[in-house]
């Protein structure tokens, strides 16, 4: 599913994908699933696992005036000189709804700037490289991730949704037996945080990276700094991921 969210569909695209690790993360990520999909004019994926699904948890939510809602760029001219994926300096042209009186075409084929298929390659082009821009240019904005002691750490342990729950804790537990571990929780999965990753893991040897599965997002990150430095620990079996499984591979790392 992870792989899924990014590589799901055919051609070559950018995502978005953002994973909760809590009641209050599911909501406060939902809005911000939604305004990144407005703001960027992109599809976003709350990738959200079953058992944060089936979560109960006390949240305060907040009032409605108070959060965030990004309205889409409206568009200014008149129908017959509309142009849905015409190329604007914000990478992020005008997108009119459907029912207002603008004709536009959809596909999932490459376009022009109307939205018909072609294959013209000054067409194209200029459409794949505005639609890969557009994402790479506001990074700083769409990576969401949370970090705790990586500057006093030796080993690093990077999770995500409900995974980053038991990793949390074994974290704690392992801090409290005397070893120095950073913590980094990663909310955006897609686009993958490379930078934040490399920078956090600069000058350590080891990384664990604890997940719900057999090691989908260590792939990215064994590219990212190496596979030698890498300690995958996941669970595919239908069970939680426990804490004491994390904590074990962080005793086992700290005493090579």
């Amino acid at each position: 599913d992870v792989m899924q969210a990014r590589w799901g569909t055919h051609g070559d695209h950018p995502i978005i994908a953002l994973s909760p690790s809590s009641v209050w993360e599911s909501f406060d990520l939902t809005v911000k699933a939604f305004n990144f999909a407005e703001k960027y004019r992109t599809p976003v994926i709350l990738l959200m696992d079953e058992v944060v699904g089936h979560m109960r948890e006390r949240i305060e939510l907040p009032g409605p005036e108070t959060v965030e809602q990004v309205e889409r760029t409206r568009t200014t001219v008149p129908p017959e000189w509309y142009k849905p994926y015409e190329n604007f300096p914000s990478d992020v042209p005008p997108l009119v709804p459907f029912g207002e009186g603008y004709r536009y075409h959809v596909t999932g084929l490459h376009h022009d700037e109307r939205g018909y298929p072609t294959n013209r390659l000054d067409e194209v082009q200029p459409w794949l490289e505005r639609i890969f821009r557009k994402i790479d240019r506001s990074l700083s904005d769409i990576l969401l991730y949370e970090e705790d002691g990586i500057e006093e750490a030796e080993t690093l342990v990077i999770s995500y949704g409900v995974a980053a729950r038991s990793a949390l804790y074994a974290v704690e537990k392992a801090r409290q037996r005397g070893m120095k571990i950073g913590f980094l929780k990663l909310q955006t999965i897609w686009p993958f945080p490379e930078e934040v990753v490399e920078h956090a893991s600069a000058r350590l040897h080891r990384v664990v990276v604890a997940e719900l599965n057999r090691g989908q997002l260590a792939l990215e990150v064994e590219r990212v700094v190496g596979r030698h430095k890498v300690r995958r620990v996941g669970r595919a079996d239908g069970e939680m991921i426990q804490p004491a499984q994390i904590l074990a591979a962080l005793e086992e790392w700290t005493l090579r």
